[in-house]
């Protein structure tokens, strides 16, 4: 077979990198026409399929290498993971690029992503599966999910897919899929009705002309980042987003959304393993079971085996999950705007004291050294008396001056203002979306008094709000300080500036007699107030003080409303007060203690309703899968939602695993699992397990396999001919594939008595004796082949993009430099035609 006369699909690009990728770091995305890869500089790149560039991101630290990448279902953001266990979420939003750090998952820093992936799950499938028309179809083809090969286009006449629930920002209108007026009401957000919180503004410049550092990196500078994470807004309360990370130490890490917390799940300590390791993730929207490629060793012998992590709390919840999950989110982010508020109006109040300060500071040490008094003793009696002392006269005509004076008074005014916008716009609006939150969590605990998800009773909901209405009543007391204080500064700078203006005229001209005639337009009274209590000493201070100097016993403190009116009033009256009290950060801590419980509360519930302590075992032959699968991927897995014989029931769903043995690349193994959408026990939830080998002795060597939809499976291959042709394969791996001239892959299913041999932890894989064999000849593999590759291009890996209107293949070649795209669904034949 010659390149020139074989088969060819229409080819979208060809690109030639700068430097060298990774192969098992590039991945496409699942609805928009991007390629995103890691170089071997550790730097994140993203491609149109034209090869353009749009993205090029730069790794945080240098000491850290990429481990893993993944897009979001819906290609909103694309993940990357690092060698010390974080992970960074990527988004492009519509004015710049937003980022996400998550921590790693286990806090001592000893473990490493091995795999993740994000999916999307229906709360109920019933109703999109009724929706997308799948009941009425005989044959029982359905829709699969894949976060890396996304979905298969839906059989011909159906205007509605499981594709149109899963784009970037589905039309909910068209689908129809609206909740019964119930769950609409309790589905319910009021928030919607709220005007969108503004950024935290940035933190003023410091004295040496740098700006400070912002807490939490500034994470809602701009509002593209504040409505990323604190207005996502999903119509869609049927579904519910999880993000998995699986670590080299064996644990599963399910977070919902982008939550902060997050749940541990391992395989049983009982089982005595040596050592477990996910490599491989895969779920789909219709169950709420995810299917985990995992390594596991014991005794020495290490096995691959597919692990069913299942999320119980998603049917668990229902319709509820989507507002707690992402409520309890939102709630996070909130404490985390308003912790950077909070420290944002420090640094304000800070920066409006020190330019003051340094005006008054010289003067204040003249009058000390020549014992005349403290400069508040002398302005008040120059406010009173109108005698104004030589050295207060000096100061105010030969050092403030009117250019010292205007800008005291720009200064400070600035400042109060900004302090009065942050409380006013940010601080008091977030915390009236917190009592939202936590109100809906208190009616949610007080209708399931028996402990359903909230196992806190209902008055620590209620200890919860009061808190909140605690840093509500000191955010609006500050707030009335401020606004006193700013009429007492303004008062005070304007009678300053009519001293300034009357010390610098000479007593017998006649400007000063002009001066003396005119009214000064003064409230005195004021002026000497501020004088004697504002000048020197904020009354802000102690609201918008850090917490820094408090001690531990202080900040846990716990007080009442009450006791908070009453140390209020004691500082109106000079009276000593309790610091720890009128603190907004310390308020806020005790917040957010209180909100831990709450948050441990429903991560312990999840943590309840997940299971991970069944699985098969696949292969022996996988002593270096895992470091192949880190270079050059062997494996790949597809749920998929099919019904194709009467033992197999009609809402079941079916696993797919293709593997090549590090030790035969002329063979590729097939596994095919039946099992129920919620796969908690095996093998009594297994319908039916088989294996097929694929076996292309002595004809070609597998460079690679993937999953391209619920039909095909595509092989790369290379002959093993003088020249070395490559060819690319599609293969009909599912007895629902429609029907077609070339016959889909045979499946003989074992037993169900001998299934429980083949599942852990003391199973094996399935004797080479009970597999079926599908040998491929040379005219096997010529009907089989839709593209040969060019003599001079030498591919070595591969990746898919299974969308409807977007069935792309992405082949890398030898050199990890070039790379060449190709439309799955035309061909060069048909691609003429057209013109």
């Amino acid at each position: 077979m010659s390149a020139s006369s074989g088969s060819r699909l229409v080819q979208h690009s060809e690109k030639v990198l700068h430097h060298p990728v990774k192969p098992h770091l590039i991945s496409l995305c699942p609805t928009m026409d991007l390629i995103a890869v890691v170089t071997e500089e550790e730097e994140l790149e993203v491609y149109r399929l034209n090869g353009q560039r749009v993205l090029d991101q730069d790794k945080k630290k240098k000491e850290v290498a990429a481990t893993n990448i993944c897009w979001q279902y819906n290609g909103e953001s694309v993940a990357v993971s690092w060698s010390d266990g974080s992970v960074q979420w990527i988004t492009a939003g519509a004015t710049k690029v937003l980022e996400t750090s998550l921590p790693p998952p286990l806090q001592d820093g000893s473990s490493t992503v091995t795999c993740m992936g994000w999916a999307l799950h229906f709360m109920d499938p019933e109703r999109v599966k009724k929706r997308v028309g799948q009941e009425e179809k005989p044959n029982g083809h359905m829709l699969s999910f894949s976060a890396e090969a996304g979905l298969a286009a839906d059989v011909p006449g159906d205007e509605t897919t499981l594709e149109d629930f899963l784009q970037r920002m589905p039309d909910l209108e068209k689908l129809e899929v609206d909740p019964d007026l119930p769950d609409q009401i309790a589905t319910l957000d009021l928030e919607t009705l709220l005007p969108k919180l503004p950024p935290v503004p940035m933190q003023p410049v410091d004295p040496m002309m740098r700006h400070l550092p912002p807490p939490d990196g500034g994470r809602y500078g701009t509002q593209a980042q504040v409505d990323s994470f604190l207005h996502m807004q999903r119509k869609d309360h049927n579904s519910v987003q999880i993000f998995i990370r699986c670590t080299d130490q064996g644990t599963v890490h399910p977070t919902i959304y982008d939550s902060t917390d997050t749940v541990d799940v391992e395989l049983p300590k009982d089982w005595n393993l040596d050592r477990s390791r996910p490599i491989l993730h895969r779920s789909h929207p219709y169950s709420c079971s995810h299917g985990l490629l995992t390594e596991v060793t014991r005794a020495g012998k290490t096995q691959l085996a597919f692990v069913p992590l299942t999320l119980g709390f998603i049917p668990a919840a229902g319709v509820y999950l989507h507002p707690i999950a992402s409520k309890t989110v939102q709630l996070q982010n909130l404490l985390a705007y308003i912790e950077q508020s909070v420290q944002t109006m420090f640094a304000f109040y800070k920066q409006s004291r020190f330019l003051p300060d340094r005006f008054m500071r010289n003067v204040s040490e003249t009058l000390e050294e020549k014992n005349q008094g403290t400069l508040v003793e002398n302005l008040f009696h120059l406010a009173c008396t109108g005698n104004c002392p030589a050295i207060v006269k000096e100061w105010l005509v030969d050092e403030l001056q009117e250019a010292g004076h205007k800008r005291w008074e720009q200064y400070v005014m600035s400042f109060l203002t900004f302090l009065r916008q942050i409380i006013h716009e940010n601080l008091l609006p977030a915390l009236d979306r917190c009592t939202i939150i936590l109100s809906r969590f208190r009616g949610l605990a007080k209708y399931y008094e028996s402990g359903w998800i909230f196992t806190t009773p209902v008055s620590e909901f209620n200890a919860l709000l009061e808190k909140v209405r605690i840093m509500r009543l000191l955010g609006h007391t500050a707030l009335l300080h401020i606004n006193e204080e700013r009429r007492s500064f303004f008062a005070f700078s304007k009678w300053l500036k009519y001293e300034i203006d009357y010390q610098s005229t000479d007593p017998l001209s006649q400007t000063r007699q002009e001066i003396d005639n005119r009214d000064p337009g003064v409230d005195v009274g004021m002026v000497v107030n501020y004088i004697r209590y504002g000048l020197l000493k904020s009354d802000i201070e102690p609201f918008v003080r850090l917490s820094q100097a408090l001690t531990e016993e202080q900040r846990k403190t716990e007080t009442s409303y009450d006791d908070t009116l009453k140390e209020i009033k004691l500082m109106k009256k000079g009276d000593p007060y309790r610091s720890e009290v009128l603190s907004l950060e310390a308020g806020l801590m005790r917040l957010y203690e209180g909100c831990q419980k709450l948050f441990q509360d429903i991560s312990q519930w999840q943590r309840d309703n997940i299971s991970m302590d069944c699985g098969i075992v696949l292969e022996d032959d996988c002593s270096d899968a895992g470091k192949a699968a880190a270079q050059s991927p062997v494996v790949d897995m597809r749920m998929v939602c099919e019904a194709d014989s009467e033992s197999q029931p009609s809402n079941s769903m079916t696993t797919y695993i293709s593997f090549l043995p590090p030790s035969n690349r002329s063979i590729l193994h097939l596994h095919r699992a039946a099992h129920d959408p919620t796969l908690t026990s095996l093998p009594t939830q297994l319908h039916a397990y088989s294996a097929t080998t694929l076996d292309f002795t002595p004809h070609a060597t597998i460079l690679d396999a993937k999953f391209t939809d619920d039909n095909n499976l595509l092989i790369l291959l290379q002959l093993r001919n003088k020249v070395k042709t490559s060819l690319l394969l599609s293969i009909p791996y599912t007895p629902s594939a429609s029907p077609t001239s070339i016959t889909p892959l045979p499946y003989t299913s074992l037993p169900n008595t001998e299934l429980d041999a083949y599942c852990l932890p003391n199973g094996s894989p399935i004797p080479v004796s009970k597999r079926q064999v599908v040998r491929f000849e040379v005219g096997d593999i010529e009907s089989y082949t839709v593209h040969t590759f060019d003599d001079d291009f030498a591919p070595a890996w591969m990746g898919v993009n299974g969308r409807k209107d977007r069935r792309v293949v992405l082949v890398l070649a030898e050199d990890r430099r070039c790379y060449e795209v190709l439309d799955l669904d035309l061909r060069e034949e048909e691609g003429k035609g057209d013109e």
